[in-house]
């Protein structure tokens, strides 16, 4: 079975929230138990190419993804976690993660001006880099905030993407930490038609990244750190979610089960 990871944070290469600790036990036990995995991170300049081993793969040079009327392109990177058999795939673009910051500025604490942008070329990204690769995920599994356009963009942008023909989309929040509200310009950046009811996925009048990824995704999981911060949102959404929490390894033996009963659904 295979299973696309998507989120903003993994260790040891960079971490926001406990997410990142999570991340990097959790594909690779499961890849153990005969997963095959897929992690996308970007490229934040923080993390160093020679310390980390990054080398760039080849074959995926100059992908581009369209961010409103500019085309940007990408090299994409790869390293192993430590100790662990399970590579990393790194987006790499020096107009939006050459920075040292992730998703703030260091010095400032301030979120970066341009995250609305950042944040939608990763999640298209993560997309052209799946298509590039000819790799059809079983599962797309998004993680927290930063993930949240994927379930919306294969539900629509990508919707007749063969890549993508089948996928079923897990939406799971571990934290509900969220970095990243937006204007209504965002939508430019994704380049979303006029027909797109952009009300559907605002809080409070902001786009809002965690209520897209509850709205289109398949299914939506709960982790440890959450509790009832959200439940309005689920209730307004009428979304159904299970709670998948517990130590990493209790967590690892039921996101088995659970991706195996996914092919029943």
């Amino acid at each position: 079975m295979k299973i696309l990871y998507v989120a903003a944070e993994i260790s040891p290469f960079a971490k926001i929230t406990n997410t990142a600790d999570l991340m990097r036990f959790l594909p690779a036990s499961l890849q153990d138990k005969g997963f095959e995995i897929r992690i996308l991170l970007p490229k934040y300049g923080s993390i160093n190419d020679r310390r980390n081993r990054l080398h760039e793969v080849i074959r995926l040079a100059g992908i581009e993804v369209e961010v409103g009327d500019q085309v940007e392109s990408m090299k994409i990177k790869v390293a192993s976690i430590p100790n662990a058999k399970l590579q990393v795939y790194f987006l790499d673009n020096d107009t939006y993660f050459k920075r040292k910051g992730l998703f703030h500025d260091a010095k400032t604490n301030e979120p970066f001006a341009d995250n609305a942008e950042r944040l939608v070329f990763y999640n298209k990204g993560v997309l052209e880099t799946v298509k590039r690769l000819g790799w059809k995920p079983d599962v797309i599994h998004c993680h927290d905030w930063a993930s949240g356009l994927i379930p919306m963009l294969v539900k629509t942008l990508y919707k007749d993407e063969s890549n993508f023909d089948g996928t079923k989309v897990v939406y799971n929040l571990h934290t509900p930490a969220n970095h990243g509200v937006f204007d209504d310009d965002i939508f430019t950046f994704m380049k979303m038609g006029e027909d797109f009811d952009k009300e559907s996925i605002k809080t409070d009048g902001k786009v809002d990244p965690i209520r897209a990824g509850l709205k289109y995704a398949d299914f939506v999981v709960t982790g440890n750190d959450m509790r009832d911060e959200i439940e309005t949102q689920y209730a307004d959404l009428n979304v159904k979610y299970e709670k998948i929490q517990g130590s990493p390894s209790d967590v690892s033996a039921k996101f088995a089960d659970y991706y195996n009963r996914l092919k029943e659904e």
